[in-house]
């Protein structure tokens, strides 16, 4: 019996993204701390009473947005079963790691004032996870046991999932220049091959 997932009305998703739009955008121009519910919803031209509707202050309303994006963003990097990818020829990257850089370039207004221009820490660090699970799962699937690797295998995890969102960083700061499926098939390449197309050691 299939489930009935309750709608959520399209005028409350608009006014929520109307509401985040307006905190990243003044986050840009201000920074967080200097931000009031008021500069919130003259921006996002609602009243008061409809923002405490949906949210308690502006941290709640950031937090709030954070989870809806990186929740999307999750949901991109599981759309395919890592066990079935194939490292061997990386010109067609998993759906999932090119729809990762889809779904970045979609919020990319977000995705750069936070991680970029100004640095949010708690995003910044729950991108990090988002990333460190990935890199984990992928690592899993072709190297199941610890003594395959020559280091630990948190160090190969965090320092894989580290060097993802410094790429992700530049390419947010670099106006996406390259496509999605090629920023995911390069990026493959570099953490599973190296950067090289000759060993130079």
């Amino acid at each position: 019996m299939l489930s009935k997932a309750r709608k959520v009305d399209p005028r409350i998703i608009r006014t929520r993204h109307l509401m985040r739009d307006a905190l990243v955008s003044l986050i840009d121009e201000r920074g967080y701390e200097s931000i009031t519910v008021h500069d919130i919803t003259d921006r996002a031209t609602i009243n008061r009473a409809t923002f405490y509707l949906h949210y308690r202050d502006k941290q709640d309303l950031l937090i709030s947005s954070t989870d809806d994006i990186l929740e999307e963003l999750i949901t991109n990097l599981e759309m395919t079963d890592t066990a079935e990818v194939s490292f061997a020829d990386l010109e067609e990257p998993p759906s999932s790691f090119v729809g990762m850089f889809e779904q970045i370039a979609k919020h990319a207004d977000f995705y750069r004032v936070m991680l970029s221009k100004q640095h949010m820490p708690y995003f910044v660090m729950r991108v990090q996870e988002v990333l460190a699970g990935f890199v984990q799962e992928g690592l899993s699937s072709v190297l199941a046991k610890d003594n395959e690797l020559s280091v630990p295998r948190e160090m190969v995890i965090r320092y894989t999932a580290s060097a993802f969102l410094g790429v992700m960083i530049w390419w947010l700061e670099n106006d996406m220049t390259y496509s999605p499926k090629y920023m995911a098939s390069n990026l493959l390449r570099i953490a599973t091959k190296g950067p090289y197309t000759n060993n130079p050691f």
